[in-house]
């Protein structure tokens, strides 16, 4: 995540800087660039949600109970194993939704202007 956020950090202040000098536009290599990295900033959201989520181990207490003492008899592991690829598998969709979605934007095209009369 923190590696994700300097790179767009790093990439938007190249952009500002071309678009100051009037030369955004014309910068192909650029243009580039910013197209390929419009998945980082969700790839860095989703990365530093699961790092958070994994290491806290919400369910202990410090200092009272320690993690060897967390898991729950109760919870099997085909359970913990079902929900997490319900989990996943809503994630994918999402994911391949959201694809599909800005494809279709893309074929479409932005709007022609209309001539001011």
């Amino acid at each position: 995540m923190v590696g994700l956020g300097t790179i767009l950090i790093l990439i938007t202040g190249i952009g500002v800087l071309l678009n100051w000098k009037g030369r955004l536009e014309t910068s192909r290599a650029m243009l580039w660039v910013l197209m390929l990295a419009f998945p980082f900033p969700y790839i860095a959201t989703s990365a530093g949600w699961a790092v958070a989520e994994f290491g806290r181990q919400p369910w202990l207490i410090y200092g009272l109970l320690r993690t060897a003492q967390g898991p729950s008899p109760m919870v099997h592991a085909g359970e913990t194993v079902f929900t997490s690829l319900g989990f996943a598998g809503i994630f994918v969709v999402l994911s391949l939704l959201f694809v599909f979605l800005i494809g279709r934007e893309i074929a479409h095209g932005p709007e022609s202007p209309t001539p001011k009369v």
